[in-house]
């Protein structure tokens, strides 16, 4: 027998609303994996700008700051100071 939206809509129907999130949450996955390969290549362009932009952290591993340098670099200019 196959299942038609007719089915699926009158189980959604008798299911409590607390497990609709997840139901349209499992949807969109299927959705996802169903689509990914066909909707979504990266460009060449953006390969080639992540290749030299990991080449430009290779060679130059001085030019970046951590995690929390950034977040108290950030949290000043929030305080003003």
């Amino acid at each position: 027998m196959e299942i038609t939206v007719k089915d699926i809509q009158s189980n959604l129907e008798t299911l409590p609303k607390e497990f609709l999130n997840e139901v349209n949450d499992f949807i969109d996955f299927l959705k996802y994996k169903h689509f990914k390969e066909r909707e979504y290549e990266v460009p060449e362009w953006q390969k080639n700008e992540v290749r030299r932009r990991m080449d430009y952290a290779q060679n130059n591993p001085q030019s970046f700051v951590s995690e929390s340098e950034m977040n108290n670099y950030l949290n000043d200019l929030e305080s003003g100071d």
